[in-house]
């Protein structure tokens, strides 16, 4: 565990800065005393006075603590290696582990919004945004960040996927067959049926549906006895995933969540 050392940091920092002890104080509109006590640990600044002891340095309040910026490479590094240590990448083990882990990342971005919980992910979406722009959203696994600079600049290629996607699923079997094939690859017909208990002429209608407009590949199997199998496209099964977990996502927050967020918005905080 890093050492803490804020009366050392703060008086380093002030001396890096050239100032004094009572330019200090009056910088943050408090008693010199109150500074010398800083510097020599016989108190520490009050929690609310930490951010503006942090801005006036512009520092982070981790370095006043430690004294050493966490970068992104050595977050990156130490995510990269927690995750290599795992023995089995496949395993159910070493997927909760990740899924605790994404809670955690969750937790720091957040700053604590899933304080009283325990950190990992749930049904129930956790949900936090600030004034800067940032919405981060998660929940039943999935993460998102939201900014409404997005929906300020979007392409006109992206008007055009939504307006190929979002007709093919106003069809309830349609939904019901592309789930089942996401959670499946390389399912077969039989598979199908047998998942979704739906009649021939009503999956081959819905499938037949996917593969003319691009979204599901219909191939032949290796298995002879299965006949074909299908797959969604690549192109388009991160899209479909996303688009899927976030309506999931959604229905637990149909009490009046507001995901997206531009400069100057006011913090929700649930």
């Amino acid at each position: 565990m890093k050492e803490i050392s804020i009366s050392k940091n703060i008086a380093e920092l002030r001396k890096q800065k050239g100032i004094t002890q009572e330019q200090l104080a009056e910088a943050l509109n408090i008693s010199p005393q109150a500074v010398s006590k800083w510097e020599t640990n016989t108190s520490q600044p009050d929690t609310q006075m930490l951010p503006l002891i942090a801005g006036y340095f512009e520092v982070s309040i981790d370095y006043l603590f430690y004294g050493k910026e966490i970068t992104y490479s050595e977050i990156y590094e130490k995510v990269f290696q927690k995750i290599k240590s795992i023995p089995n990448q496949m395993s159910k083990v070493s997927y909760e582990d990740v899924l605790k882990l994404f809670g955690h990342a969750h937790h720091g971005i957040t700053h604590g919004n899933m304080r009283s919980r325990d950190t990992a992910i749930y049904d129930e979406p956790s949900h936090i945004s600030n004034e800067n722009g940032l919405s981060l959203l998660s929940g039943k696994g999935f993460g998102a960040i939201v900014t409404r600079d997005f929906f300020e600049n979007i392409d006109m290629h992206t008007v055009e996927l939504a307006e190929k996607l979002l007709p093919a699923f106003a069809k309830r079997n349609n939904i019901l067959v592309a789930l089942a094939i996401i959670s499946m690859s390389d399912i077969s017909f039989g598979e199908l049926q047998e998942k979704l208990s739906l009649d021939e002429n009503t999956l081959r209608a819905a499938l037949d549906k996917l593969i003319a407009i691009g979204i599901v590949i219909e191939k032949s199997s290796k298995h002879k006895s299965l006949g074909f199998t299908y797959e969604i496209h690549s192109m388009y099964h991160t899209c479909l995933c996303l688009i899927f977990a976030t309506l999931e996502m959604q229905r637990y927050s149909l009490n009046g969540i507001s995901c997206c967020m531009g400069y100057g918005d006011y913090p929700i905080n649930i």
